[in-house]
């Protein structure tokens, strides 16, 4: 049944699943267009309260952290409960099990992967052990609050229920190694010899969903009128698992939180609270490690280490698969660990794979204690656990703080081997099993510009001034990257050089259409001149060749909707962003200019076709045109849909914004590129959001009641005690 082939498939298939139509009748006591006067009663009164502002956004308030996220569970359930779903089951390895074996096996294969990576060993082992006793309250929360809703619409006989606090870990476990492409990793083992795995996988579809975010933090010493901004604006897919979803959480035990976060999670993942904030952008930290092991010739179950042959530690998988109906096989298949973690026995090859925090439960508590902290010191008291093992973070505070760390859980390795290539599984020597420490990595605090941001770039260029860490500081095999995006070099060249900055013009750079003139854009813009002037070949007529210089020639490098230069460029040149100047060759180019020109006249009957007829947002009954572009601060992500037309699939979608006046009080404003209810087709916040979205507008939105009051559309009780 699970084949290689198949595995290597579906390991390189990072695909989260679309949502659909849950119709269901709340049991709870919901009212609609409550009176202000009642309300505030309403929320003193009962344990598990959820309102719902006018955009249908969730604002959630329990008596207790573990009743809020009671209230959020629910209230998200609401809204999609069949990605949560799928999300727990696949955490579970059981997906196969109610879903079937899938396309080429993929749901079963990866079920296997849940097993192989031991996943639920360590939950059952360490649960009650390592997590706090706050922790495990949350989770458990959550867990009852999803069950409530499952109990409430009929939903019982479903394969989910029910649903426990170690669930909502395993999620985040399942989760968390994507970021740092282990899926793919564990694909190429199959089949490719060690000098044919890449140190990191540039460019592919898998990894084109979750590549990009922008995080900027301005003090005091810039803005106009002494306030602290924060811009929260990390990239992710517009739907599945790995779609924000936007929620307000509030509870007497002092959690008052709002941001965006992922189906299954019982915590914000990047927002705010009354006193500080953060946001999230991908970073690529080398904590992942391939060993080539050396099989016993005489006894393939056996591998050499220190000149002595260790037995694998080997177990049965058992994976769940249904068939017709209610009818289950059962397939089995054998799963091995060395001392280094799970073994791939490849074709070419055996490999073993080893990567920071494996199996650590730690993420959510993490993400819960930065959600509660009142202050620096006891938000960075929480980072500097790296629980969670990677991501650039962006932080601001009412205090006027604002901060950069490189978050990676990065091993201490031996430095007489190279860590970016397959090492021997051998040697004790290349076998890690301690971290470096918290204060050893990049990162800026209260710089004199300012001034910080990310936008998956390297940390050695945070702000302008000489407080930007130095890579001559850091050891090679940390893994930190030195490239610069076009997002990170736009907001260096106008956020870095404005010396007094307005909320507005903050809003401004945000949405930002440029590319840099020092971008990678820039330069294949100018190569293809170049090329097609010196060019006498016959790839392209006299004619058409003349328009694609004269093109190429009068864009601005601006990716604004009207923009009829934009699109020729656009779509040639997309897939070439994440190279370097010395890997793209003139044929590569031309190759891509022939498609881009093919395209157009295809489908439009010529090459200057305003970019906005192609660059769209498309749901539900909406189809609107989008600036923006890949790599752009206002980045989009897109796929083929038809009629030539490009429908945005990933890049800008949930955006908040922080502002803390001179007096520490935050307001903030957000946008979704959709509507609250992700999976909700007849609700009309389905898309309600999305002519804002295409026209670069943000919505007013609070974490304080007497500001949400005026325009809550509906409120509900979720206490079944109340009368």
């Amino acid at each position: 049944m699970i084949t290689k082939k198949n595995m290597l498939l579906c390991l390189l298939i990072f695909s989260f699943y679309s949502c659909s139509t849950n119709k269901t009748i709340d049991k709870n006591i919901s009212t609609p267009n409550p009176k202000a006067n009642n309300i505030k009663e309403i929320i003193e009164n009962n344990n598990k309260v959820i309102l719902r502002d006018q955009w249908g956004v969730p604002h959630v308030y329990g008596t207790t952290d573990s009743d809020a996220a009671y209230s959020l569970a629910y209230a998200h359930a609401q809204d999609d409960f069949k990605t949560i779903k799928e999300a727990l089951l696949k955490a579970r390895g059981t997906y196969a099990s109610v879903y079937g074996p899938g396309k080429d096996n993929i749901n079963a294969i990866m079920d296997y992967v849940v097993s192989l990576l031991k996943i639920w060993d360590s939950i059952n082992e360490k649960y009650h052990n390592e997590l706090s006793p706050e922790t495990i309250d949350l989770c458990e929360g959550y867990a009852n609050g999803l069950n409530a809703y499952i109990e409430d619409h009929g939903l019982i006989e479903d394969d989910i229920y029910p649903i426990s606090g170690k669930d909502i870990i395993a999620g985040t476990m399942h989760k968390t190694p994507f970021f740092f492409q282990l899926p793919l990793f564990l694909g190429d083992l199959y089949f490719k010899k060690p000098s044919e795995i890449p140190s990191y996988y540039k460019r592919s579809d898998e990894i084109e969903k979750v590549k990009g975010s922008n995080v900027y933090a301005l003090s005091p010493k810039i803005t106009d009128k002494g306030n602290t901004i924060l811009g929260i604006n990390s990239h992710q897919p517009f739907e599945g698992e790995l779609a924000w979803y936007e929620a307000h959480i509030n509870s007497k035990e002092g959690w008052n939180m709002i941001g965006g976060l992922f189906p299954g999670s019982p915590v914000v993942l990047v927002g705010h609270n009354e006193n500080l904030g953060w946001g999230h952008t991908v970073n690529r930290p080398d904590i992942l490690d391939i060993y080539e092991l050396e099989v016993n010739p005489d006894d393939e179950n056996q591998y050499k280490f220190n000149e002595k042959w260790e037995d694998f530690e080997s177990f049965e998988v058992i994976i769940k698969i249904k068939t017709i109906g209610k009818l289950k096989h059962k397939h089995k298949q054998m799963a091995y660990w060395s001392k280094h973690g799970p073994v791939i026995k490849g074709v070419n090859s055996t490999y073993a794979v080893r990567y920071s925090n494996m199996n650590n439960l730690l993420a959510i508590e993490q993400w819960y204690k930065m959600n509660k902290a009142n202050n620096f010191k006891d938000w960075k008291n929480a980072i500097e656990t790296l629980s969670v093992p990677m991501f650039n973070t962006g932080y601001a505070d009412k205090e006027g703080n604002i901060y950069y760390v490189y978050g990676a859980k990065t091993p201490k390795r031996n430095t007489k081997y190279d860590w970016q290539k397959v090492l021997p599984g051998n040697t004790s020597e290349t076998l890690w099993s301690d971290y470096e420490l918290f204060e050893n990595l990049p990162q800026v605090l209260n710089p004199k510009s300012g001034f910080i941001q990310n936008c998956n770039s390297t940390p050695f260029q945070t702000t302008i001034g000489p407080e930007n860490p130095s890579s001559k500081n850091f050891n090679s095999n940390y893994g930190i990257e030195t490239h610069m995006t076009n997002r990170a070099l736009r907001a260096i060249e106008t956020i870095g050089k404005d010396k007094k900055i307005s909320y507005d013009e903050f809003i401004n750079y945000k949405f930002d259409l440029n590319y840099s003139d020092n971008s990678i854009m820039a330069f294949l813009v100018k190569r293809a001149i170049s090329i097609l002037n010196e060019n006498n070949k016959s790839e392209f007529d006299i004619v058409l060749k003349k328009q694609i210089i004269n093109t190429l020639t009068k864009w601005n490098l601006s990716t604004e909707r009207s923009n009829i230069y934009a699109t020729l460029p656009i779509i040639a040149f997309n897939p070439l962003l994440d190279n370097s100047e010395d890997e793209i060759y003139d044929d590569l180019i031309i190759k891509r200019l022939i498609y881009a020109s093919e395209y157009l006249l295809k489908h439009y009957n010529k090459i200057d076709v305003k970019w906005g007829d192609v660059n769209r947002i498309i749901r539900g009954d909406l189809n609107l045109p989008l600036d923006g572009g890949p790599d752009i601060a206002r980045a989009i992500y897109y796929k083929e849909y038809k009629n030539g037309q490009k429908k945005a699939i990933a890049g800008d979608c949930y955006i908040l914004i922080a502002n803390w006046n001179e007096n520490g009080k935050v307001s903030s404003q957000s946008i979704h590129q959709y509507g609250s209810s992700t999976s909700n087709y007849s609700s009309k916040h389905f898309n309600d959001q999305v002519d804002m979205f295409s026209n670069n507008k943000l919505k007013d939105t609070s974490i304080y009641l007497d500001d949400l009051i005026k325009n809550i559309e509906s409120i509900t009780i979720l206490d079944k005690d109340i009368n």
